[in-house]
């Protein structure tokens, strides 16, 4: 989530430039994809803990 944080951050920032955007848009879409990533991750772990006990 800190790094999808990082991404809008770096968004915001250059967003007084004109299609700052498009220059951003790999930086958001890797940092999207990530956070995706490790919530499903999360996900797997709880349900595999919750399947031990």
């Amino acid at each position: 989530m800190v790094l999808f944080l990082a991404g809008a951050a770096f968004y915001v920032n250059y967003g007084i430039e004109y299609n700052a955007w498009v220059k951003n848009l790999p930086l958001i879409i890797i940092d999207f994809a990530i956070c995706v990533a490790l919530f499903f991750a999360l996900r797997k772990k709880e349900i595999m803990e919750k399947n031990r006990k």
